[in-house]
């Protein structure tokens, strides 16, 4: 991304930091608990699918005419089509997947997470594939190719692998009947938000060494090779990196989500959105990946404290554990239901205005 202003990296994404967490927290304190965690975060999620398609598939020049608006009109026209597709994506889950029951329930937004993971792995991981290698030119059929394909995965998966049986107590469930998938679903939820962190790891390497091979051998770095082998990859680290800290080190599986693979990811988004890969830029790879690496487990300890000061200052203290996990919870929502949103729009759809609101020129 190619800046015009007169602030640069790293600068810039340090003022652009204080400037997300200060829109963030400042829509976060207007919520209560009770209703933050399922209500907002759950329409606040419904944002994050198409946020990426705009901003990383279409690169924030399509739908047209955003290409030949100017900062702030073209972050604003880019938001309202985001809201506006994900009022009426928030609609449709809470209709046919949530049944209609209110407020959202764990199980209907573990789905709404579903989405959001599988629309990263299907932009990242398979470069839009199939839809862009049935109609590459056209970003419309691109754009929303990718998304409906990401919806329908992260639906086949969920009802395939997510098991909801020990909430049978909870009121919602004869209205609801969630999915009685092959594992416990805290369990699924917490491989897939690790592979998650997984993949934006490698993005940090630039996907080394696996980027080695297709200079010399170019069909593996096609699809729908390249998105086999890297998603095996991606697969075996996660469940290796998931038995280490659940089974081998006896962590709570969701504390484990929040504290290891959640917070890793928004250190990650950290430094390649916001940071935009700076202050190693120039590195070369593995090493430039490996200090990103090392700085956003660094940030994911800081950010996690953060927002656990946070938590007790907005919402009091929370009770935090099984079974309810109301502190993680109200965390992991802050983190990446709300936060993750505001750097995406950001970043994405208004390109660090104003702070890259080019200098007047002098007469």
């Amino acid at each position: 991304m190619n800046q015009k202003g007169e602030i640069k990296q790293p600068l810039l994404g340090i003022l652009g930091t204080v400037v997300v967490f200060f829109i963030a927290f400042g829509i976060i304190v207007w919520f209560k608990a009770g209703t933050f965690i399922p209500w907002a975060g759950e329409i606040a999620m419904c944002l994050i699918p198409f946020s990426i398609i705009i901003g990383m598939v279409w690169q924030a020049n399509y739908p047209a005419p955003a290409t030949s608006l100017t900062q702030p009109l073209k972050g604003a026209y880019l938001l309202f089509i985001n809201m506006l597709v994900g009022a009426l994506v928030a609609g449709w889950s809470i209709k046919t997947v949530g049944a209609f029951v209110v407020p959202p329930t764990p199980p209907l937004i573990f789905f709404t997470i579903m989405t959001v993971i599988m629309t990263f792995w299907c932009v990242v991981v398979w470069g839009c594939w199939p839809a862009s290698g049935i109609k590459g030119d056209h970003p419309a059929f691109v754009g929303f190719g990718t998304v409906i394909i990401s919806y329908a995965v992260a639906y086949i998966l969920w009802k395939a692998l997510f098991n909801f049986d020990f909430m049978k107590g909870a009121p919602f469930y004869a209205a609801f009947m969630p999915p009685s998938g092959a594992f416990n679903a805290f369990s699924s939820l917490a491989f897939f938000l690790t592979a998650l962190a997984v993949i934006l790891a490698w993005v940090e390497l630039d996907f080394w060494p696996l980027s080695l091979i297709p200079p010399k051998a170019p069909t593996f770095g096609k699809q729908p090779v390249w998105g086999i082998v890297v998603s095996i990859v991606v697969i075996i680290v996660s469940l290796l990196i998931q038995w280490f800290f659940v089974n081998n080190m006896g962590m709570d599986v969701f504390v484990y989500t929040l504290k290891v693979s959640i917070c890793l990811i928004f250190g990650e988004f950290i430094m390649l959105l916001l940071m935009q890969t700076s202050p190693v830029q120039t590195v070369k790879q593995p090493g430039k990946g490996i200090i990103l690496i090392i700085i956003s487990i660094i940030l994911a300890i800081v950010m996690y404290h953060l927002y656990l000061w946070f938590s007790i200052l907005i919402a009091g203290v929370l009770p935090s554990g099984p079974p309810d996990y109301v502190q993680e919870l109200w965390i992991a929502t802050a983190m990446l239901g709300f936060t993750f949103p505001v750097i995406a729009i950001y970043t994405g759809f208004f390109n660090f205005w104003p702070l890259t609101e080019p200098k007047p020129q002098k007469e």
